[in-house]
């Protein structure tokens, strides 16, 4: 074995070992004595791109390949690394290099996908991203970029369907049984979903999220709302990450009330507001310049003290909502539900109590999840667990509550699986 043969395979163990740093000495050490070693250059090309340094190991990776053009992965490192340095257009060479000489393999498609996507050739990267399926359907990679590459085009219920699709493949690794069940309903597969929440509730026979999300999954007869024990276990169990999760997913509740009451011209702590599902006082911090006194009711003691924290409310309860209605007396000059309904799907029996407990000419903001579906029914509990609600079904609702007037608007209200959750936003007046 020559000297130079042997500095080839000691950078390469040392390679393998991880030792990045040896590696790259031994690999400028063997090309000092054999510089147009193809493997050589490549490798301390590849050694050079692992510890971050692209721009140096561009010119290596570029030897390499002139050198020796047959191996497929050599176009591929080259690609990744033009890539790295966004020179997108050569990477997209580079990967068409690689597929042209070994077309199987699904990694190669992927990162081709995603530089056509860069250089904005949609059509191209759908074309890599698909075959890429056809190699390996069951990895995610290639779902997710289809998911984000359909969202940007305005396709929200395809990038849904993609974005579902990919937490599938990624599986009870990754993500837990609620986030998994939901996934597997919507792609179709409500049987698979229901068997893992059954697998849930063998385990935890108590578990009330367990519970809810077997009949949001069709598994179990649907409820008129949420029980409590599911919104106290749901609540409590997130509540100090509420927020940071809510602002990962674009919440958009704040800013929308916020907008109302500029709009409306709501008078500097003028009114009685009743914040109902005030959850951690999101929406109650964006009330309190407006109010003179502020109440926030909710059923999750780990919601309320987040809530308590913000100092803003003169009052907080514990309670379920419904129940709390219909025994209270005090007369309010506006209640707030921000994404409270979508935790009650039959508004028959609140409705009218909110009502009641509003002065005359009182108003209720709330939002709705937009339920489009003009085959079902005015609510609907999704895999989510949440009801959606439809625009005809909340107009009767309210006419049936004795509101006098009111207005809706569209809304984006966060991002749901990677796109926009549509929804509206309702002003209504009680009948004076």
């Amino acid at each position: 074995m020559s000297a130079d043969n042997t500095l080839f395979q000691l950078a390469q163990r040392q390679h393998l070992a991880g030792d990045l740093a040896a590696a790259e000495v031994l690999y400028r050490q063997h090309l000092a004595a054999n510089p147009d070693d193809a493997a050589g250059l490549h490798w301390l090309g590849c050694a050079l791109h692992q510890q971050g340094r692209d721009a140096e190991a561009l010119p290596w990776l570029q030897q390499a390949v002139a050198a020796k053009p047959e191996p497929a992965a050599w176009w591929f490192s080259l690609g990744i690394v033009c890539a790295s340095l966004r020179q997108f257009a050569d990477a997209v060479l580079a990967f068409r290099a690689a597929l042209a000489r070994d077309g199987g393999q699904y990694f190669f498609w992927t990162n081709l996908g995603a530089s056509e996507a860069a250089l904005g050739n949609g059509d191209a990267a759908e074309q890599a991203w698909v075959q890429a399926l056809q190699l390996q359907p069951e990895l995610p990679d290639a779902w997710f970029l289809l998911s984000a590459h359909h969202a940007a085009a305005g396709d929200a219920a395809l990038a849904q369907q993609c974005n579902y699709r990919g937490i599938v493949c990624e599986g009870a690794a990754k993500h837990p049984p609620a986030t998994l069940a939901q996934a597997l309903s919507e792609i179709g597969q409500p049987q698979a979903a229901q068997a893992l929440l059954q697998q849930w509730l063998q385990r935890e026979p108590d578990n009330a999220i367990a519970r809810h999300l077997l009949a949001a999954c069709g598994g179990d007869a649907v409820p008129p709302r949420c029980s409590d024990a599911y919104v106290q276990q749901a609540f409590d169990q997130f509540s100090t990450s509420f927020e940071r999760k809510l602002g990962e997913l674009g919440y958009q509740g704040p800013a929308l009330v916020a907008a109302l009451a500029v709009e409306q011209g709501w008078p500097q702590a003028g009114w009685r507001i009743a914040d109902l599902g005030c959850g951690t006082g999101l929406i109650g911090a964006e009330l309190a310049p407006y109010a003179r006194y502020l109440l926030g009711v909710d059923l999750s003691a780990g919601m309320l003290r987040e809530a308590q924290a913000k100092g803003v409310y003169q009052q907080l309860l514990q309670a379920e909502l419904g129940a709390w209605l219909t025994q209270q007396d005090e007369r309010f000059d506006l209640a707030v539900c921000m994404d409270t309904f979508i935790y009650i799907g039959d508004l028959s029996q609140v409705l009218p109590a909110i009502a009641r407990c509003l002065s005359p000419d009182g108003m209720l903001v709330f939002s709705s999840e937009l339920l489009s579906d003009t085959a079902a029914s005015g609510f609907h509990l999704n895999s989510s667990g949440r009801y959606s609600h439809r625009p005809e079904y909340l107009a009767k609702q309210l006419a049936a509550a004795g509101f006098a007037r009111w207005q809706c608007r569209p809304v984006t209200l966060r991002q749901e699986s990677g796109v926009p959750m549509c929804g509206e936003l309702y002003c209504a007046w009680r009948q004076a």
